[in-house]
């Protein structure tokens, strides 16, 4: 027989418990690094600034400049 017929001791089962956890760290760690970011998405209200809006629309040409400067100011005014 081996050992001293204590079998095993304290430490030996921290130790055990310890790679155990260790090794299911490491599986949830890789599996997470391998599944696409929710991150890089973008956010979920990814509707455009209505200011952006209105810029690109005065760009166009489909707003006048007192329309664009009109348009701003109650822009301005909610926010």
């Amino acid at each position: 027989m081996m050992g001293n017929g204590y079998g095993m001791g304290w430490a030996m089962w921290l130790l055990m418990g310890g790679a155990a956890l260790a090794f299911w760290i490491v599986v949830v760690l890789l599996v997470r690094s391998l599944l696409p970011s929710r991150r890089t998405q973008g956010p979920i209200d990814s509707r455009p600034d209505p200011l952006t809006l209105l810029k690109e629309g005065l760009a166009r040409g489909e707003l006048s400049l007192e329309e664009f400067e009109q348009r701003r100011r109650l822009i301005a005014e909610t926010h």
